[in-house]
């Protein structure tokens, strides 16, 4: 099992308008929400607000596809709307434990 991680750190004037995107490109679709998170972190040490946005999957595969299909999409997006006001980071994690 693996689990892909991004995380967005938004400044708070536009902290709704970020979410609002990724509510509409991620979980505004039935398919694409079975296996997706959206959680805000509450004690971040950052300034502004943080999102992370979790994928698990059985297969390290569906993660390339996530990234090509819907992720650099987004990021793409916010990056053009919110010029060096968002920042981004992410990471593929696998599951040890079973």
């Amino acid at each position: 099992m693996y689990l892909y991680n991004v995380t967005i750190i938004a400044e708070n004037d536009i902290r709704d308008a970020v979410k609002q995107c990724i509510d509409a490109q991620f979980f505004d679709h039935p398919d694409t929400t079975s296996s997706l998170s959206l959680l805000e972190v509450l004690d971040s040490p950052h300034e502004g607000t943080t999102y992370c946005i979790q994928l698990r999957t059985e297969n390290s595969d569906d993660i390339l596809a996530f990234q090509a299909q819907h992720w650099n999409v987004v990021q793409e997006l916010l990056s053009q709307q919110h010029p060096g006001k968002v920042l981004f980071f992410d990471s593929m994690m696998k599951y040890l434990n079973k």
